[in-house]
């Protein structure tokens, strides 16, 4: 896995400069697109795109720095189709125009090439299952995650448990308040953001409220992974079951024939017993044989 997306990382490096689509990155990774936007931005902590572009944008700062290079040149080489589109990445990244960069003594930062390295991984057990599951329906409140999910849907959970929909959402199921939802990751974009619903199975011919959100959830092969925490509250679950997340594609993934396809991803969270200390936290993650 480390030689295929360094692999990629070289196929981009080679075509800065020409046009470039992100099923070629992926196929000389020798993987789906889906899969490998997937992998790379949980590796890496950037999507593929922004890569793209943030290595564009460092090497067109290094060809204008103190030169009499023109920017149209500059931006047309990195696939900017004009002046004004250019400027405004180029701004948005080193904090000056194009044309500033050209005089000396001006600050530019640089994103560096990325390379992959072996680290010792793999010394606590991970406990999963393949799972076919059926069709289903859901609802629930949701959210667009736009940058760092780890950051943002903890306090999206923390909202919904404070303001009531969460036992809003229990009673119309006919759960007892206090009960867990589950979330659902789901419309996943190449910028890196994405929905996140927090909600329960919609039962047959069961009407719900406008303010919520119906989705669909096809039937698919499942990868499940569990970890049993010992924590108070859906906030706490958040928080814990982001150390599978990362697990699975730092570890998993790298090391089985198995590959992400598209569809939503489920967290399922369910409390051991009464007590309410002792809970088990799953990540269902659409898959199939590579």
């Amino acid at each position: 896995m480390l030689k295929l997306l360094s692999q990629s990382i070289d196929y981009v490096e080679q075509h800065l400069h020409l046009p470039i689509e992100i099923e070629d990155i992926a196929r000389s990774a020798m993987s789906s697109k889906y899969h490998f936007q997937r992998m790379f931005h949980a590796v890496t902590g950037v999507t593929v795109t922004q890569y793209v572009r943030n290595r564009r944008l460092t090497l067109a700062a290094q060809e204008l720095a103190g030169t009499d290079c023109r920017v149209i040149d500059v931006a047309l080489k990195y696939g900017y189709d004009s002046p004004a589109a250019f400027t405004k990445a180029f701004r948005r990244m080193h904090g000056v125009t194009p044309l500033a960069a050209k005089k000396m003594n001006v600050k530019l930062k640089a994103f560096p090439r990325i390379s992959f390295q072996i680290q010792i991984k793999g010394e606590t057990e991970m406990n999963y299952r393949i799972v076919e599951e059926m069709e289903s329906t859901v609802f629930g409140k949701n959210v667009t995650i736009h940058k760092d999910a780890y950051e943002e849907i903890p306090v999206f959970v923390e909202v919904i448990w404070r303001n009531g929909i969460h036992d809003q959402i229990n009673e119309l199921v006919g759960r007892p308040a206090g009960s867990l939802l589950y979330g659902y990751h789901f419309d996943f974009d190449e910028d890196g953001s994405k929905c996140y619903l927090l909600g329960a199975e919609l039962p047959e011919g069961k009407q719900v409220p406008d303010e919520f959100t119906v989705l669909n959830v096809p039937s698919q092969t499942y990868a499940v992974f569990d970890s049993r925490e010992t924590i108070p509250n859906d906030v706490e679950i958040g928080l814990g079951i982001q150390n599978i997340w990362k697990r699975i594609y730092t570890e998993w993934f790298p090391s089985v024939s198995f590959e992400q396809v598209e569809g939503p991803c489920i967290e399922k969270y369910y409390w051991v017993d009464d007590t309410h200390k002792d809970s088990i936290c799953e990540v269902w993650i659409p898959v199939r044989k590579k």
